[in-house]
């Protein structure tokens, strides 16, 4: 990712705050209305800040983010007061300060914002298919808010599994509040919490046996670490739809919030909007439509659906 020219503005000790000129065509809006990421804990979103509880260089607080009307976006972290339980080791003076780095914090943005996204290749091809594909890029759309960790889209992914959305929202809100103490859960506190915990206490259900057996997997393989990143190269489509209780359609999720866009993750939703918006109710019909995007097809899905939701004054 490009580093994005940032200011540091004073603040006290356990506090910063940062101006950042994003390094990519950007709107925050945008990128919260992308899907429904930002409706799932630990996501707030009260129209103008984007804010969550987090642990950035090990240390526990609170990360917002807004963005001003010239286009620079502001991030704020404070660290949290009092106990919140064992840190990793740290150096003591910055444990004792409650300092994060600039570089730690911008890393967790740019993932979660998804400026690492390179839109060019993209933006090329659809100057030829659909320019105005092309020009939603351009105005700042386009890009998928995303958690701080692969993990965390990972499990947020297994709660969509034959479920409705209030499903997700209460599956996803438990393990927030009843493991993560307000932030989401590492693997290793997914593990800790066992089947009958995450059935009994989080309410996953039948997803709780997956969800174990896939982060055993998961941290076995190497492909996360134990605080859930992993790099997209370990993480392919056919390591992810072979691993027990993940199908095409989870596996091709993931895969989009890892930024490739070749497949359609199709749920109820990617159906309907096939269906009633583009008259596509098959598979040869989908995959005839979308062939000409190449790697990107579920992209100029995205934006036709985001085009369609603009022109009905959403």
């Amino acid at each position: 990712m490009a580093r994005a020219p940032m200011q540091t503005q004073p603040t006290s000790p356990a506090s910063r705050r940062f101006v950042i000129a994003p390094p990519v065509p950007f709107r925050l809006v945008e990128v919260v209305r992308s899907h429904g990421w930002v409706e799932l804990a630990p996501w707030r979103w009260d129209g103008a800040v984007l804010a969550r509880r987090e642990r950035i260089d090990g240390i526990a607080g609170e990360l917002t983010i807004r963005q001003t009307e010239s286009g620079r976006v502001v991030v704020t972290w404070s660290a949290a007061k009092g106990a919140e339980g064992p840190l990793p080791a740290l150096p003591h003076a910055l444990r004792a300060r409650g300092r994060v780095t600039k570089r730690a914090v911008l890393a967790v943005v740019g993932r979660v914002l998804s400026w690492d996204w390179d839109h060019a290749p993209f933006c090329a091809l659809a100057q030829g298919l659909a320019p105005a594909a092309a020009a939603q890029i351009e105005g700042g759309a386009g890009r998928l808010l995303r958690g701080t960790s692969f993990y965390e889209d990972f499990v947020k992914t297994v709660c969509t599994i034959n479920t409705s959305w209030a499903g997700t929202r209460k599956m996803t809100a438990n393990l927030v509040a009843r493991l993560g103490r307000g932030r989401f859960p590492t693997p290793r506190q997914i593990l800790r919490a066992g089947e009958a915990g995450l059935r009994e206490t989080c309410r996953l259900g039948f997803r709780a046996p997956v969800l174990i057996g896939c982060t055993e997997r998961l941290l076995d393989d190497g492909a996360i670490d134990a605080r859930g990143h992993g790099a997209a190269d370990a993480l392919g489509y056919d390591y992810l739809v072979a691993l027990k209780g993940i199908g095409p359609y989870a596996a091709a999720h993931c895969r989009v919030l890892l930024h490739d866009f070749s497949r359609l993750p199709v749920d109820s939703v990617v159906g309907a909007h096939l269906r009633e918006a583009l008259a596509l109710t098959d598979e040869a019909a989908i995959e005839a439509h979308f062939a000409p995007w190449g790697a990107y097809r579920f992209l100029a899905y995205r934006l036709h659906r985001n085009a369609a939701r603009a022109a009905a004054g959403w």
